[in-house]
């Protein structure tokens, strides 16, 4: 089954969640229910399972995480803080602060990229703001490989697409506390030095090749926005730790 597929099959099993859903169908009814395969829903519940939207055990059944409608948005999944800051009920803004060609110069002590030197870019500034009040922000080095005319309002996914033609497989995110630097806090609307969460990310292909780098920094979230982290919990038997 190719993934488009195998993702209709997941998207229609997330369609039947309930908050009040204690356990999924039975995999037969899942099937019925869907119109899918038996092999294809058991595979859609694999990928359920690792992404943190089930739990599984041998003999009984299907049980649904009926936390993950409330956590926040979640930093193990691509999105568009538009559309995430709609989904959590409030109107999104997306001002685009700068945007330009420009080479990467070694010994440039605001790179956060590991792109060669001489790399031509495009780059832009993004502001976030939620129901007016600025929220996010996130500068996008995204490397030009064809001379095309970019919006820059549009994602930084989209971006690579169009600018050198890699469709973005994964991304690794790197995470760390810092203090707002004088620029990113006038574009914030708050004062320097305010501890920020900054995360940084790669994305790439399948065959290793850079779609983008992007920088990211984030004031204080509010509520249905936090960053949140799904992850699965092994019991090791015989093995303790604190």
């Amino acid at each position: 089954m190719a993934t488009t597929d195998q993702d209709a099959v997941i998207d229609r099993i997330l369609a039947l969640w309930s908050g009040d859903l204690e356990t999924l169908p039975s995999e037969p009814r899942l099937a019925e229910l869907t119109g899918a395969s038996r092999a294809s829903v058991r595979e859609a519940l694999v990928r359920l399972e690792e992404r943190g939207y089930v739990h599984r055990t041998q003999g009984t059944r299907t049980t649904p995480n009926r936390r993950l409608p409330h956590v926040g948005r979640r930093i193990d999944e691509q999105f568009d803080h538009s559309l995430s800051i709609r989904a959590a009920g409030y109107e999104p803004r997306l001002e685009v602060a700068a945007s330009d060609v420009r080479v990467l110069l070694p010994g440039d002590p605001h790179r956060y990229d590991d792109l060669p030197d001489g790399t031509r870019v495009f780059r832009t500034v993004k502001v976030w703001s939620v129901d007016g009040t600025p929220y996010a922000l996130a500068e996008d080095l995204v490397p030009l490989v064809r001379d095309v005319d970019l919006d820059p309002h549009r994602p930084v996914f989209e971006l690579a697409e169009e600018a050198n033609g890699i469709h973005v497989a994964w991304e690794t995110l790197w995470v760390d506390a810092v203090a707002l630097d004088a620029a990113r806090a006038e574009l914030l609307s708050t004062e320097p030095g305010v501890p920020v969460v900054e995360m940084t990310y790669c994305g790439y292909g399948t065959g290793d090749t850079v779609g983008y780098w992007s920088r990211e920094v984030q004031v204080a979230a509010p509520a249905g926005l936090r960053n949140a982290l799904i992850r699965r919990v092994r019991h090791e038997r015989g093995v303790s730790g604190s």
